[in-house]
């Protein structure tokens, strides 16, 4: 993943929150305290440049060459190597990993068998979440789920809402998932079998609030400033302002 796009939008300065499109008049509906990757994959759908012109877009392939990955799956592992990869296939032209998510075991995830070389891999496109109970209730249950991550041990770097759309060879129209409890975790400091321990407490965390049809999703990302900016001037190089956050 691009690290640029692994900020967090709060990091960023507004002459580029702008020109990256998350300021502005062409601002993205569902900007929110996330990583600049998360909020770029919602800005593809929601934002589009008057001068845009469609027949220099490339977009993602369903079949994909998929034999590395099948030769690197674990039989014992929660989730595949090829899930892992190609879960999140089309949000981005680097999408993130999955590490874990709370529908495993109703919402099976196509997968080749061995041997396969080249498979569709459906398609997937991030929204934003309007007009659910989630988004009424989303600043009182937000913080919950954070101090439950943090009791966890968990390094988390991101916490959204989204919804993800899918599309598959010979299907005419896209399929619209669940709301998405989208978390980031810093990389290489967990794995599926701790997140999967705290995603039943996230899960009572919405149930008190009737919000049952709702997936925890699971990514890596990191979060790091940006840019650092320099001092306004030269006599506040000593002040404890002028130390970047």
């Amino acid at each position: 993943m691009d690290p640029a796009l692994q900020r967090k939008i709060v990091d960023v300065s507004d002459e580029e929150l702008t020109a990256l499109g998350f300021l502005g008049p062409s601002v993205a509906p569902d900007v929110e305290v996330m990583t600049l990757f998360q909020a770029d994959c919602l800005r593809r759908t929601s934002v589009r440049a008057p001068t845009h012109d469609a027949t220099k877009s490339t977009p993602p392939r369903s079949e994909v060459d998929v034999g590395d990955v099948l030769l690197s799956n674990n039989p014992d592992a929660l989730v595949s190597a090829f899930e892992q990869r190609f879960w999140y296939h089309g949000i981005s032209s680097n999408p993130p990993k999955l590490l874990y998510r709370s529908d495993l075991e109703t919402n099976p995830f196509p997968t080749p068998t061995p041997g396969t070389r080249f498979f569709n891999v459906p398609i997937k496109t991030a929204h934003g979440v309007f007009r659910r109970r989630l988004n009424a209730v989303w600043d009182t249950v937000a913080p919950l789920i954070l101090e439950v991550v943090k009791a966890h041990g968990i390094q988390y770097s991101a916490l959204m809402t989204a919804r993800f759309s899918t599309s598959e060879v010979g299907q005419e129209q896209e399929t619209y998932g669940p709301a998405v409890v989208w978390i980031a975790v810093r990389p290489g400091t967990t794995n599926a079998e701790a997140l999967r321990d705290v995603t039943p407490e996230i899960l009572a965390i919405l149930a008190k609030e009737d919000i049952t049809d709702v997936v925890v999703e699971w990514t890596e990302g990191t979060v790091e400033r940006l840019v650092d900016l320099p001092p306004k001037n030269a006599e506040d190089n000593d002040s404890p302002d002028s130390t970047p956050a």
